[in-house]
């Protein structure tokens, strides 16, 4: 367990580095992103981009939610590995089936991080069983609004070319979408590889998808972060380094 710590950790430092040195991953470009979202003077400052998708403004087009959901991860309550007590609650209300309370819940959700595309998804199933197709159809293009950001940002067929998540689960609204079941996960530098069931494909495509790449780069920096920022304990040593330390000891 001490071993996985410690090569983990190497790993994270590894790729804050690189990362750090570099303005694009794929075809999106952080800084451009960044500068843009951050500028009160920009048709994307991010408060603003709030307001209105708060407000259910099926305006919003492509660039809108690109930014919207790249620029996710300059906000300080960009976490992509927690889950906060709001959506601990939607969870088990919705898997209750109690779909009012499940969308007055998932409101709240969306309030603290309207760029949440499972709970987005599941508010399209909520409304839907609540038999409100109009409401449905908001969450449907603020849903498939960030599905086709992703989906623009490569094709998934190599490292160099990867999907840019903000969050691995996002990888799965892809994977759902594209009726795949995954069979195995590796990580592989700052990218995950999903290997594809054959089952089920047949029907849906010509030709089987095998394998997706998704660039997790962002997600990783911010794990980075907090095992930065943690209190953490100094590793047990290796049995080498203790043997080493001991003939040191009796010279």
């Amino acid at each position: 367990m001490t071993l996985l710590l410690k090569n983990i950790l190497f790993v994270l430092a590894g790729l804050t580095f690189h990362a750090g040195m570099a303005q694009n991953i794929g075809r999106i470009d952080f800084s451009e992103i960044k500068k843009n979202v951050e500028n009160p003077a920009s048709a994307y400052y991010y408060p603003n981009l709030l307001e209105r998708i708060w407000a259910d403004d099926t305006t919003l087009n492509y660039s809108d939610y690109k930014h919207l959901y790249y620029g996710n991860v300059f906000q300080t309550y960009y976490h992509p590995y927690g889950v906060s007590n709001a959506k601990k609650e939607f969870s088990d209300i919705f898997k209750s089936g109690e779909y009012q309370k499940a969308v007055e819940k998932g409101r709240e959700v969306l309030a603290e991080n309207p760029v949440d595309i499972e709970v987005t998804l599941k508010m399209i199933i909520s409304f839907l069983e609540l038999e409100d197709t109009a409401q449905a159809r908001i969450y449907g293009k603020k849903y498939f609004g960030f599905l086709d950001v992703i989906y623009a940002s490569g094709d998934g067929k190599s490292l160099e070319t990867a999907y840019v998540v903000i969050s691995v689960d996002d990888e799965y609204r892809i994977v759902g979408d594209l009726g795949l079941y995954v069979k195995q996960q590796m990580l592989i530098n700052d990218c995950d590889l999903l290997l594809f069931e054959k089952k089920g494909q047949g029907r849906v495509r010509r030709k089987k998808i095998k394998e997706l790449y998704f660039n997790v780069q962002m997600p990783l920096m911010s794990l980075s972060k907090s095992f930065k920022d943690a209190d953490l304990p100094d590793p047990d040593k290796d049995p080498d380094e203790e043997e080493e330390e001991e003939v040191n000891e009796d010279e």
